[in-house]
This record gives structure tokens, C-alpha cells and sequence, in this order.
């Protein structure tokens, strides 16, 4: 009996507080525009994930780039962020850049070009490198490539 209650209680701890998935990254949604101006524009999206643990744990971004037009003008500043138990959850990722990075080449027209940005209806935004995952020593690396159209007014 001793021993059937001993196995009983080994059971139920290490299923109880094992880590039986790591949380899962679903998808980023909501890119959109969240403020502009003639020198900047903010970026705003969610990354959307999963936990079914009953652990917690630590989000942290690992250097996510922003991309416009597939030219690189900046990256993504969000805090780490304590990951809830048994849980779907988003993380808010924002990122501003300013306007002249897209056209740095052409430095005769950057007002014109800024202008015609501003002016335009969408401008193509890339999101790409990593979210990792942190409990204690255990560290897993999420890869991050997500490329939408957004619209500017």
C-alpha cells in the first residue's frame, strides 16, 4: 500500500508540474499604423500565443527587424513579458521608423517621396526574427515572419 501511494504522489507531481508543451506562437495580427507624421511612423501589431502549461514563464523579443518595401528601417521594442498559465495571450510589438530610411538613396526628392508615402493607401511591412521563450535554464526560440499590406489612412 506504501508503495502504491508513493507511486501515486510521484505520478501526480510529475504531471502536475512537468512542462507537457512549450507555449505555442500562433500568428501575429492587427499590423496597422498607429500614428504618422512627416518625419515617423509608428507600427503597432499583436503576436498571438498559447500556453497550456500550468508553468509560467518570460517572453522576450529577440531583435525583430521591420521591413518596408523589403528595405530595413527599423526594429521592434517591446518589454519582456510574463507569460500567463493555461492561457491564450498577445504581446504588443511596436516599432517607429522615420521616413527618410525608405528613400535614404534618392536624397534630391525625400520631401516629394515622403510626401507621395504619406499620400499613398498601403505601404508593404515585414516583421521578421525571433520571440524567445524563458523558464529557468530551458530557452526556446520562436522565428518571426510575417508580411502584410497595411493601409495608411
Amino acid at each position: 500500500m506504501r508503495k502504491f501511494l508513493l507511486l501515486l504522489t510521484i505520478i501526480t507531481c510529475t504531471t502536475n508540474c512537468s512542462i507537457s508543451k512549450k507555449p505555442e506562437f500562433r500568428y501575429i495580427d492587427n499590423i496597422m499604423v498607429k500614428n504618422i507624421s512627416l518625419r515617423n511612423i509608428t507600427l503597432k501589431a499583436d503576436a498571438v500565443f498559447n500556453n497550456p502549461n500550468n508553468l509560467q514563464g518570460k517572453l522576450s523579443i529577440d531583435s525583430i527587424q521591420i521591413f518596408v518595401d523589403h528595405i530595413h528601417v527599423g526594429k521592434v521594442s517591446a518589454q519582456e513579458f510574463n507569460v500567463p498559465t493555461k492561457n491564450e495571450f498577445t504581446i504588443p510589438l511596436e516599432g517607429t521608423f522615420s521616413l527618410s530610411k525608405i528613400y535614404k538613396d534618392n536624397k534630391k526628392t525625400i520631401l516629394g517621396n515622403i510626401l507621395n508615402v504619406i499620400q499613398a493607401d498601403s505601404l508593404n511591412i515585414q516583421y521578421k526574427g525571433a520571440i524567445r521563450y524563458h523558464f529557468g535554464h530551458f530557452s526556446y526560440s520562436y522565428p518571426v515572419d510575417k508580411e502584410q499590406k497595411v493601409r495608411l489612412k
